[in-house]
């Protein structure tokens, strides 16, 4: 029986791992960049939220049934530039929640102030009817929460 000559075998198997050693080594290459780059952009975005804050300064309410409306004012206290408010959620004492409107608020930098309003809320009287409200981030733990005497 005739074979492949032992030279041949062995120039094809050089050939084959040299292939797929170059396969593997730019494939790890891609894999190792992509890693560090998300990596870096989440220490980033971490050292940035370590230094963030903010504070619900007043809240303003007109009560009304199924009518009533309501305005928060949020402070960015913190050092940190571009946060992103995700959400803000109005509670009142029966149960309702109410969402804030024109979220998310998108580049909320240090000392600005922001005006989030509620439309369509229920609070047949004020402050009796008012719960709390909530305002988040996009940095995880920084949130603030309101609930005193708003004004009426």
């Amino acid at each position: 029986m005739k074979g492949i000559s032992p030279l041949i075998a062995a120039v094809m198997l050089i050939a084959i791992t040299v292939s797929i050693g170059v396969f593997i080594a730019g494939w790890s290459q891609q894999f190792i960049h992509s890693t560090t780059k998300s990596v870096g952009n989440k220490t980033t975005e971490a050292i940035d939220c370590s230094a963030a804050n903010i504070n619900i300064q007043d809240i303003y309410i007109t009560a009304g049934t199924g009518t009533g409306s309501a305005n928060v004012v949020v402070k960015n206290t913190g050092y940190a530039n571009n946060l992103v408010i995700t959400s803000a959620q109005l509670f009142n004492r029966t149960g309702g929640n109410f969402t804030g409107s024109g979220l998310p608020i998108i580049g909320f930098n240090k000392g600005s102030l922001f005006s989030i309003s509620f439309s369509n809320v229920t609070l047949v009287s004020c402050p009796a009817d008012f719960s709390q409200v909530i305002v988040t981030t996009n940095c995880g733990g920084i949130s603030d929460t309101f609930d005193g005497n708003p004004k009426c």
